[in-house]
């Protein structure tokens, strides 16, 4: 009797783990709940976001506390917002779409959607002859945003973002810092990870290092004069072979 009973449990046993899910099915699963869950959150938002456009409208023109609650509201919403999109992202990542790509243009739709709050100056040095990425241009933006992020998570008070882009060795670098961002040597290495972040950006962090993997480039960390600190991406630029496609491809379309 007891092997009887052995052997049934052992086949109810191979029964249950036939009908169990495979991991693929399970990714399959969660990705079609974060997109339903992304939708209906986005949508939820876009009511918010209206309903501050409104009160603008109606109270923002009059009480400076007033405005400074609503931009507020905003700025947050629009946090939010990326959250959702940050987590679409990093469940449901895709390969990048390149083309020829305009690294200013990145960079300054990177800092829009950042929306810095009011305590926040930029100072911005990308050189005049940087030649373009070969690069899906919306994934690069998020990354840069995400990052632009990171440095103004670490410091609360407010202060100076620089941004600067210069070709090097094959590579464009650009780099994101500021000099009140004080790092502790000991932690500067991990900086640029995901666990090294709080609250949203340690998602957001996961997410830019995702995209600019996903463009053979990586996310590191340097120091800047006065003990700042400045994340460092690497993307590569177009080498001579996809110049001449390029050159090609235009003069095709001409």
């Amino acid at each position: 009797m007891l092997t009887e009973s052995i052997i049934e449990t052992a086949n109810e046993a191979s029964r249950m783990q036939a009908t169990e899910p495979t991991p693929s099915e399970v990714s399959h699963a969660m990705g079609q709940l974060i997109r339903i869950v992304g939708h209906d959150l986005r949508n939820k938002l876009g009511v918010m976001k209206n309903s501050i456009y409104y009160l603008n409208m109606k109270l923002g023109r009059g009480d400076p506390k007033v405005q400074k609650h609503l931009r507020i509201m905003e700025r947050e919403i629009a946090n939010a917002n990326r959250m959702v999109s940050d987590l679409m992202d990093f469940a449901l990542s895709k390969e990048p779409v390149r083309r020829p790509s305009d690294v200013k243009a990145i960079v300054a739709e990177a800092l829009s959607q950042a929306s810095l709050p009011d305590d926040w100056k930029t100072a911005i040095s990308l050189d005049d002859t940087l030649p373009p990425l070969m690069a899906d241009a919306s994934q690069l933006q998020r990354a840069f945003t995400n990052v632009i992020l990171r440095v103004v998570e670490g410091v609360p008070a407010g202060g100076k973002l620089q941004i600067i882009a210069r070709e090097h060795n094959g590579f464009l670098v650009v780099g994101f810092g500021s000099a009140g961002l004080a790092i502790p040597e000991e932690n500067l290495a991990a900086a640029a990870t995901p666990l090294a972040s709080t609250g949203g950006t340690s998602l957001g962090m996961a997410v830019s290092k995702m995209l600019v993997e996903g463009h053979g480039g990586t996310i590191g960390v340097g120091r800047l004069a006065r003990n700042g600190t400045m994340f460092v991406v690497r993307l590569p630029l177009l080498s001579e072979g996809e110049k001449k496609h390029e050159r090609e491809g235009k003069h095709s379309d001409s």
